[in-house]
């Protein structure tokens, strides 16, 4: 059963003695999932709670601080952490009244008092207090004088020794590779969204499409261009072409995602649904006219379908 998210500031937690992680988790990629499973794992061996601490919006882009997007908008970020198998999943509203908090109160207020957190994981880089004047080591101390320890995670490195981070991750979303970034994601970088209606451009030359939104999306995606996807929808899961960007062969100046999903029939507008990336297939560029665009098209998903399992 998944684990409902509990606003540690505005409900009332019942709380036997805890192993809590604590984190931002954007991306819930795999060096958090390492930091998690340790706390599982403890929380097993020692039959005591079980706690995933987060909180709901980064902290950067409260506080106007170089945010770059997330990898995992809140809602999705929560829906992943309710499938890990923690007893409950907390999270404070992020604020400048949060924000402003001392270390101490936020130990004392927060870990002990509303969590009663008997044991706490955090990352090697892990900062906490107004103006981040807390490291892990700090946190360390503070929580001995409540009889609490703290266990502080490692970095997790990929193959070529780098160390796992959210921001390393945007870093290699933005540079094209969805291989690698899924890999450090565990799982394939997504989109989801309603979808809209367009200028039905794509049913007139053949291949219609699912339009979504970007504008005004927090969202970390590859630059525009063509991408080898999958899309989910109440129909089912779908091989699809992905184009994102402003459609230059047409003038248009609206970003969107317009995903022709091979094979199917019927009517999504308004309807869920998320596109998973696989791959870059090729930059949008500008076509001398509709049918050279109809013809590359055609290509991009041949190519595509036959690069699949059979």
């Amino acid at each position: 059963m998944k684990a409902k998210p509990i606003n540690i500031i505005s409900e009332k937690i019942e709380s036997n003695p805890s192993v809590v992680a604590i984190g931002f988790f954007d991306g819930v990629h795999i060096g958090h999932m390492e930091l998690i499973t340790q706390m599982l794992g403890y929380a097993r061996k020692f039959n005591l709670n079980s706690i995933i601490f987060t909180f709901d919006k980064s902290p950067k882009q409260v506080l106007n601080q170089d945010f770059d997007g997330y990898l995992t908008t809140p809602q999705e970020k929560f829906d992943l952490l309710s499938e890990i198998g923690a007893d409950k999943i907390c999270f404070a509203p992020f604020t400048r009244e949060f924000a402003s908090l001392s270390k101490e109160s936020f130990v004392k207020d927060i870990l002990i008092d509303k969590l009663n957190a008997k044991s706490v994981f955090v990352g090697f880089n892990f900062c906490f207090g107004c103006n981040k004047s807390g490291n892990s080591e700090l946190l360390k101390k503070e929580l001995a004088q409540f009889n609490s320890e703290c266990h502080i995670i490692d970095p997790v490195k990929d193959e070529n020794n780098n160390i796992v981070s959210s921001s390393s991750i945007r870093q290699i979303i933005r540079t094209n590779d969805i291989p690698l970034a899924n890999k450090l994601l565990g799982r394939k970088l997504s989109f989801s969204g309603k979808v809209v209606h367009g200028d039905h451009r794509a049913t007139e030359m053949g291949f219609p499409t699912a339009n979504l939104l970007l504008e005004n999306s927090y969202k970390c995606l590859p630059p525009n261009g063509v991408y080898a996807c999958y899309v989910d929808t109440t129909n089912g899961t779908f091989p699809s072409i992905v184009n994102i960007g402003y459609r230059p062969t047409f003038n248009k100046n609206t970003h969107l995602l317009e995903a022709h999903l091979c094979n199917f029939n019927g009517d999504l507008y308004g309807k869920e649904i998320r596109v998973r990336f696989l791959k870059a297939m090729r930059p949008e560029i500008k076509f001398p006219s509709m049918g050279a665009l109809i013809a590359q098209i055609e290509k991009d998903r041949q190519a595509f379908l036959s690069s699949l399992p059979q």
